[in-house]
């Protein structure tokens, strides 16, 4: 599925090369698309906040109870039919954890791709032979460099691939403690 910002610009991981591929458009006009993502971005920061909060206190929680009951029914009955149920719980489990971890992987491919950008911007203007269109591209790249599309959990928790890891991290140092304290093993 491919999304597109105004019926005219593709809005996927291609962006900056696109941006700085359009010979007939200046660079404000690319200013003004970019400035455009990254207000409707912002608008939606607040309500993701919440929800993805909301999410994350839901599902880790059931990510470590499935694998612990797993583990549980296999102690009891060592045999082909626990083995399998282990496996759907954790199948399940991973789904779960893949769902969960989405949000943070698209925040990091758009992280990226706007150090992208800035780096094309900066060679752009390295070989930029158009006095007319310097200012304007050391504009674009000030306000990229202003405006660096970071994103964060309520400003403290960072939305790229170092989430997944940490979420991994929680779920099995607890699913370690709760087995210890049951001592299922």
């Amino acid at each position: 599925m491919r999304f597109t910002l105004f019926e005219v610009v593709p809005l996927d991981w291609s962006l900056p090369v696109l941006i700085l591929n359009l010979n007939d458009k200046d660079a404000d006009y690319c200013l003004a698309i970019y400035k455009s993502i990254a207000i409707a971005l912002e608008a939606a920061k607040k309500c993701f906040d919440y929800l993805y909060l909301f999410s994350l206190l839901l599902i880790i929680p059931g990510l470590i109870l499935q694998v612990y009951l797993g583990l549980e029914r296999l102690k009891e009955a060592a045999d082909g039919d626990s083995v399998n149920h282990l496996l759907i719980r954790s199948l399940y489990a991973i789904q779960n954890f893949m769902m969960l971890s989405s949000p943070a992987v698209s925040a990091g491919l758009v992280t990226s791709a706007v150090e992208e950008l800035k780096l094309l911007l900066h060679e752009k203007l390295l070989h930029e032979r158009d006095k007319e269109q310097e200012p304007q591209i050391q504009i674009f790249l000030d306000y990229v460099s202003g405006r660096p599309m970071r994103f964060t959990l309520f400003k403290v928790v960072p939305l790229d691939w170092t989430l997944p890891v940490l979420i991994l991290n929680l779920c099995i140092s607890y699913q370690i403690i709760i087995v210890q304290f049951t001592k299922l093993y």
